[in-house]
């Protein structure tokens, strides 16, 4: 994410280039990397768990995102794990808090169903 490769085939995805997040439906932020179109309509048709949640999942398109780091805080006396949301490099947060997931929000992004994507927006594969 943080070098704005595609989570799929790795390649960097241009900075003008409109970017394809997957996940579950409204999510606020996604813990894996962008997908070109291409790339996400490829692991939408080839994904078994993708495929079977249908409407469920979602696509959200955009051109730009906004990084974060999730981080362990700490440890409640039951055992959980306490965590807090932080900006991308943020120096305080290192001497406070083990990075675990870096997060991506995405800016203003157009939310599709992946099907609805799938049938009526997403580029179409090679047979």
């Amino acid at each position: 994410m943080i070098r704005r490769e595609c989570g799929l085939c790795t390649l960097a995805i241009e900075p003008t280039a409109q970017l394809v997040f997957i996940g579950e439906t409204e999510a606020r932020y996604y813990l894996e990397p962008p997908l070109h179109p291409h790339c996400a309509a490829y692991a939408l048709q080839v994904c078994p768990v993708l495929h079977a949640a249908g409407d469920t999942i979602e696509v959200a398109l955009t051109h730009t995102y906004t990084l974060a780091e999730d981080r362990i805080t700490g440890v409640s006396p039951g055992g959980q794990l306490r965590r807090g949301v932080f900006p991308y490099r943020n120096l305080a947060a290192r001497h406070l808090a083990v990075l675990e997931f870096y997060l991506a929000f995405p800016d203003t992004p157009e939310r599709v169903t992946a099907p609805t994507w799938l049938a009526e927006h997403a580029p179409r594969l090679l047979p």
